[in-house]
């Protein structure tokens, strides 16, 4: 609902809730009575980083660096593309803590790291092509010293803090975006062509135009229900990693395909700058980098399709999740 008014606004807040996922599952109760009540009364916001340089989003690629050193730990690296860079009150950031020839599931820890901390340091803020109001920037660490409190989960189980934390929050969030993004272009090109005359008539009522919109109608339903279903099947604690993937891509997908319908239907007025369908078109394409490109995307559903999934986060963290067990200081 807010990515229908402002995806700029609705990328802020999932760029929050990725971090927010990984605190739920991996945080000890005294990071989640301090950094919670604070996301949700919106007086600060979190980012997760992870993508680097060099090795993009591979993970197991990651040089940014944390060595321990008595009761601190030192973290120097760089991030980049990094949402909510600039408007983050601290960062989730993903850092190599073993040495060479360390399997990359036991080689990375993540750090929670207040943007305040001396020798972190982001960029100056370059619009991208979309999104105007969000910002997703580099981060350069250069020693930066954070307590070992600071450590979310266990050192050495930042790859499952990261990939979790993606695949169960980051790809319905992003789906979710798509979603809101591809309702206001339904929405936008309908208003449209019934208010347009033509022909004695609305530009409706022409049948190969409503074809086009026809075939809108068609995918965005099918992308809400694909959306919807992969976070049912989440909530119901069951094995769902490929349905939230699925509706991750294929909700990007559809949105595109019909952003670039409505563009051609508006024809020259939808190249106005001030006009909403340009900005809808532009803010869509941020869907499709984030937490895994479609190329990768595909590869995981093929890993499905032939039986090889991976780790099934979905079904292993809703038995593991910090909210299913209670808090035994409550009382």
């Amino acid at each position: 609902r807010i990515a229908r008014v402002s995806a700029a606004a609705a990328a802020i807040l999932q760029a929050t809730l990725i971090p927010v996922g990984a605190l739920l599952h991996f945080a000890t109760y005294e990071q989640k009575g301090h950094w919670l009540p604070r996301v949700a009364d919106g007086s600060v916001l979190l980012s997760i980083a992870v993508t680097e340089p060099l090795a993009g989003g591979h993970i197991g690629g990651i040089e940014t660096t944390a060595e321990h050193i008595g009761n601190q730990w030192v973290i120097t690296g760089s991030k980049i593309h990094i949402g909510n860079s600039h408007l983050a009150g601290a960062h989730l950031v993903v850092a190599r803590t073993a040495g060479p020839g360390v399997s990359t599931s036991q080689a990375l820890t993540a750090f929670m790291v207040e943007a305040d901390r001396p020798g972190l340091s982001v960029s100056d803020h370059r619009a991208g092509l979309g999104l105007h109001g969000f910002s997703a920037d580099r981060l350069d660490l250069d020693h930066v010293r954070v307590p070992a409190d600071n450590v979310v989960g266990e050192i050495g189980q930042g790859l499952a803090v990261a990939q979790s934390s993606s695949i169960l929050y980051g790809r319905p969030n992003l789906a979710a975006v798509s979603l809101g993004i591809h309702e206001a272009v339904v929405d936008t090109t309908t208003a449209r062509l019934k208010t347009r005359p033509r022909y004695q008539g609305a530009l409706s009522d022409l049948p190969v135009l409503r074809d086009r919109v026809g075939g809108m109608e068609a995918r965005l339903r099918a992308a809400r229900i694909l959306a919807y279903q992969a976070v049912h099947l989440l909530d119901q604690g069951l094995p769902c990693d490929a349905d939230l993937i699925n509706s991750k891509y294929l909700g990007h997908q559809w949105a595109m395909q019909s952003a670039q319908h409505a563009m051609e239907l508006h024809g020259a007025h939808a190249l106005d700058g001030d006009y909403i369908l340009q900005r809808l078109w532009r803010d869509i394409q941020h869907t499709y980098p984030p937490a895994g490109t479609g190329e990768v995307q595909r590869i995981r559903l093929a890993d499905a399709a032939f039986g090889e999934d991976h780790i099934q986060w979905s079904e292993r963290l809703a038995a593991e999740a910090a909210w299913a067990r209670p808090d035994p200081t409550a009382a």
